[in-house]
């Protein structure tokens, strides 16, 4: 599965969020038009690239664990194999 796919919706969700609570603190703080469409730009900017960070590194750990996984079960199965070579000698 790729990784677009898999986390198709997940960057769309975290910045949302974050924009809605921008929005929501603006309104709180009652601050003027620009200087909020400002505030939301760059909350919008910045949490883009820590959301694509973040499940880079998701991603990232998600594979590293199925690999080592991978490997460990084919060790596993190369072990007895051996000890019945030196049996049957």
């Amino acid at each position: 599965m790729n990784k677009n796919e898999k986390y198709k919706y997940a960057r769309a969700f975290i910045v949302l969020m974050a924009a809605l609570v921008t929005l929501l603190l603006n309104l709180k703080y009652k601050r003027d038009l620009l200087v909020s469409l400002i505030i939301l730009l760059i909350v919008i900017v910045v949490f883009i690239v820590i959301s694509s960070i973040a499940l880079f590194l998701i991603d990232k750990i998600a594979n590293m664990t199925e690999t080592v996984v991978i490997k460990d079960a084919s060790s596993e199965d190369e072990e007895p194999e051996e000890e019945n070579d030196s049996e049957e000698k």
